[in-house]
């Protein structure tokens, strides 16, 4: 907030956070909302309701949504669609949990869609808030290589793309899979209680320079060199910027790269390869 969003000051917005109007729909009254303009209460479970109920008002059919939508008064509702509307530019921040709640994936197809739909008034992005370093990296890396950035299965020998269906949660929720390598995340600690139940059931692989929740059900750890700091390299901030790190000590441990390099050609050699 202080250096890239609401306080920061721009060329086109010379009045940093008096110039901007910050709104915050969740189910808990947090810090942030505490500094919002406008802080909107839902009920868990409603954000599907919430946003087309937004798209709804946005499209003129005001007159379908009821007087109350998953907690909240139409007339707040109504409200928030004419402040979007107003914006110059405005940009929707979503966090993970709208991908944990009742519709999970859909949620995001939801937003996409009301973020679209806005952008015939004025320019409107959205944005997801990454939990962790250089989580848009890896989505950079897979969009160049498969053309998707999240839940790519290449079973099939080719890339294929289905939230929903192919994501690691989905598979863990359906009890498919019978091992996991967790690379450079903390699957431990932010996946659904009910994946982590299941992850502690099968063989788990953690390629890591952290000990973390994950740890504690792995069954292999690999400790890696720190990137940015044993290690250099390209990361990616959260608004897609990319950003070379230099190396600035030794360490004792092998990079990320070399103990991957490593584990493909060993099963290429067990292959025959």
């Amino acid at each position: 907030m202080g250096r890239y969003s609401v306080f920061s000051r721009g060329f086109f917005s010379g009045k940093g956070r008096r110039g901007r109007k910050v709104i915050v729909v969740d189910v808990r009254k947090t810090d942030t909302a505490n500094m919002a303009d406008e802080y909107i209460q839902v009920q868990y479970g409603s954000d599907y309701l919430i946003i087309s109920a937004l798209r709804a008002i946005l499209s003129g059919h005001e007159d379908v949504v009821p007087d109350r939508v998953g907690g909240v008064a139409k007339e707040d509702l109504v409200k928030l669609v004419g402040i979007l509307k107003e914006a110059k530019f405005g940009t929707l921040f979503f966090g993970m949990g709208l991908t944990q709640s009742t519709s999970r994936y859909k949620n995001i197809d939801n937003a996409i869609s009301l973020v679209t739909e806005l952008n015939s008034f004025n320019k409107f992005i959205m944005m997801p808030m990454r939990g962790h370093y250089n989580v848009t990296g890896f989505g950079q890396v897979c969009a160049w290589e498969t053309g998707f950035t999240t839940a790519v299965d290449f079973s099939s020998g080719a890339p294929y793309y289905n939230p929903g269906e192919t994501a690691a949660n989905d598979l863990l929720y359906r009890k498919e899979a019978d091992a996991a390598m967790i690379i450079a995340g903390d699957a431990g600690a932010h996946f659904p209680a009910n994946s982590v139940r299941e992850l502690a059931k099968i063989p788990v692989i953690q390629v890591d320079p952290y000990w973390n929740p994950t740890t504690e059900i792995a069954n292999v750890v690999i400790p890696t060199a720190i990137s940015g700091v044993e290690v250099e390299g390209t990361a990616y901030r959260m608004d897609c910027v990319s950003l070379r790190m230099r190396k600035m000590i030794e360490s004792e441990y092998l990079t990320d790269e070399v103990i991957l390099d490593r584990i493909i050609a060993r099963v290429r050699e067990l292959r025959g390869e």
